[in-house]
């Protein structure tokens, strides 16, 4: 599946970038849809961390996402450093003592918020209480709009906020917001919302993002949660991505789920739980086909079942091998392209990208049982000195393992048993 995030540059004085809008777009129109804010701001986020990798859409300068009063108040921004993340309100917040509170609290933790210059051109009663918190505000700066520019630059000068200029369309334009104070620019005179696009893997089981969300961090423990991430091939590959994001800083590399959660720390991950499910009921219809889900489910499942059976170290890792290797059946891009983006230890990125080792043995006896190739399932079965009879075994457990894994989810998502006929 395609997904979309538009960044536009943002320039200081002497025309050098020095940060970066990141704003939600579905497909290649370069306009913001109508949808919903929490949703839009979820998306991006999502896109930007999890699937692009920020420091691709970024080259490792500030950006600025839009943030609604929803989100402000569950401290989303805070699951972000100060360093890299300028918050924005977005247009529709409500100034009220509970902002007020939230924005006083994100500049204590060292965050920068840009307002809109149009919440200073209406009659708020609680504006000047909330403009000492302010670092920036963004001015409008078309013709049309320049009756208004000497009212919002006299504000600014009085609370000491930088002055931001956007929808700097000329060079005149941007002469005269030079000349008259502002900082940052932005337009189309620099450059328009440039968008970028990549794959993301619908998801598996999206009852699980509540079932996390619904444990407290006192209930959730590794293996738990664990179990609960690796039955999904997207949140799986979210949450290797986000080992390699800026913000996580580890060059580590990964064997098992169970390793990357140790790693990032559950309540990281509960953290990230919670902005994949703030995209609510809008991402069932990314779910993953039952077709797919039992490949993806049986396949890993099988190749951790064969590690234990002929006694490897880490059968984990086996199933992490098996659970990567069908992305490339659900995205259009080279295996060596996906790999770019995922932590894995080196004898599991060998063998997904074909050189001989055990989990390349063991992922071709799988592929060939798939494909009921005879020939080969007995090959491979001689070389890791195992019988037939015992990898039928095993195959039939896992078949049945992922049948009762679909079955607890239609269960979860719409209370009918699928086995049960009406």
């Amino acid at each position: 599946m395609e997904v979309f995030v538009a960044r536009q540059p943002i320039f200081n004085i002497e025309e050098e970038i020095v940060g970066y809008e990141l704003l939600y777009r579905k497909d290649l129109t370069n306009v913001f849809p109508f949808i919903d804010g929490d949703q839009a701001t979820s998306e991006v986020i999502i896109n930007s961390f999890l699937n692009f990798g920020l420091e691709r859409l970024t080259e490792g300068k500030k950006f600025s996402i839009h943030f609604t009063e929803n989100l402000l108040e569950q401290k989303l921004p805070t699951y972000f450093s100060p360093n890299e993340l300028v918050v924005k309100l977005s247009q529709e917040v409500n100034i009220s003592s509970k902002l007020i509170a939230i924005c006083q609290e994100l500049q204590e933790l060292g965050y920068l918020i840009i307002l809109n210059d149009h919440f200073l051109l209406q009659d708020h009663p609680f504006i000047d209480q909330l403009l000492p918190h302010i670092a920036m505000i963004k001015v409008d700066f078309r013709k049309e709009y320049s009756h208004q520019h000497e009212q919002i630059e006299v504000i600014a000068a009085k609370y000491g906020i930088e002055l931001f200029a956007e929808k700097i369309e000329t060079e005149e334009a941007f002469l005269e917001a030079k000349k008259r104070g502002y900082v940052y620019f932005q337009g189309y005179f620099f450059s328009e919302p440039i968008i970028e696009s990549t794959y993301e893997i619908p998801t598996v089981f999206s009852s699980h993002y509540q079932m996390i969300q619904n444990m407290s961090l006192e209930e959730l423990n590794i293996d738990e949660l664990a179990e609960l991430i690796e039955k999904d091939l997207s949140l799986s590959v979210k949450l290797l991505k986000l080992i390699n994001t800026s913000s996580i800083g580890c060059d580590k590399k990964i064997c098992s789920i169970r390793a990357a959660i140790r790693l990032l720390g559950v309540d990281n991950i509960k953290n990230w739980i919670h902005v994949l499910s703030t995209r609510g009921q809008a991402e069932e219809h990314s779910l993953l086909s039952d077709r797919c889900t039992h490949l993806t489910l049986t396949r890993a499942k099988l190749c951790e079942t064969i590690a234990r059976q002929i006694g490897t170290e880490f059968p984990s890792g086996y199933y992490m091998a098996g659970l990567i290797s069908t992305i490339v059946k659900l995205v259009d891009l080279s295996m060596e392209e996906i790999l770019e983006d995922l932590p894995l230890k080196k004898e599991i990125h060998d063998a997904l990208m074909g050189k001989e080792n055990k989990y390349k043995m063991v992922l071709d006896l799988v592929e060939a049982v798939e494909q009921a190739n005879w020939k080969e399932i007995n090959h491979y079965c001689k070389r890791l000195n195992m019988t037939e009879r015992d990898l039928f075994r095993i195959y039939a457990e896992s078949l049945n393992w992922t049948t009762e894994m679909i079955r607890e989810e239609r269960i979860a998502t719409t209370g009918q048993d699928p086995l049960i006929l009406n």
